[in-house]
């Protein structure tokens, strides 16, 4: 029979043998998910890590239908359902970065150096074309803007048509998105609320109870 300090020394031996068995799991796992998704980014010349692509719509304020990448050509004129209006977004874990792919055509929205929206097939960095945007949230809706030029929004007017980003300032319609589900993932149809619009009501409600409490606080200074 073991003695305690043998026992003892057994029971650290297992937990070392368990810790590495762990980290061993930990980094297959790890592997194959990086390569899983590497796969699906081929062309993209990007030295940062790459979130999974969340599949969604974007809903226009302007033209209050749904933007389309149609290879080169982009509007947003798009039905619910559309398959052209069905994007995969990409983020930037580290510092937030966006791109924006339609899942039907594989191009990607970008913005060249004439203030033009258009589709490109492949990602590079730097260039005349910009194909990376930053989001920002507001009054509850999606403002995208571009990374190089921080001036420059992703904006269409209420004919669907797209905007010279030169053209574009932020807080108003044009430049004025939601994020909506796809249609399988609603449980009922279109007048279903998506998380976009769940999200844009909560912000709503907070936006409310700031303003309250602003006004109390006047009220007491009074």
């Amino acid at each position: 029979m073991l003695s305690l300090q043998g026992q003892s020394h057994v029971k650290t031996r297992l937990l070392h043998i368990i810790i590495i068995w762990c980290l061993s799991v930990q980094e297959s796992v790890q592997q194959d998910y990086e390569n899983s998704f590497d796969q699906g980014l081929a062309g993209i010349d990007f030295d940062y890590t790459v979130s999974k692509p969340t599949h969604l719509q974007l809903y226009s304020r302007a033209s209050a239908k749904h933007l389309r990448i149609m290879g080169r050509n982009i509007d947003a004129n798009g039905s619910f359902g559309d398959p052209d209006a069905r994007l995969l977004f990409r983020t930037n874990s580290l510092e937030g970065q966006i791109t924006i792919q339609g899942e039907q055509t594989g191009y990607f929205l970008c913005i060249n150096k004439k203030g033009h929206v258009v589709g490109r097939k492949r990602l590079k960095k730097g260039g005349s074309v910009s194909c990376v945007f930053t989001e920002t949230i507001n009054n509850g809706y999606t403002e995208l803007k571009l990374v190089q030029k921080t001036e420059m929004y992703l904006g269409f007017n209420r004919d669907g048509r797209a905007m010279r980003a030169q053209r574009t300032r932020p807080g108003v319609k044009s430049v004025q998105f939601l994020k909506r589900s796809l249609p399988e993932s609603n449980s009922d149809d279109e007048s279903s609320m998506s998380s976009a619009d769940i999200y844009r009501f909560y912000q709503l409600i907070q936006q409310m109870e700031t303003n309250n409490d602003a006004t109390r606080q006047e009220d007491t200074a009074s």
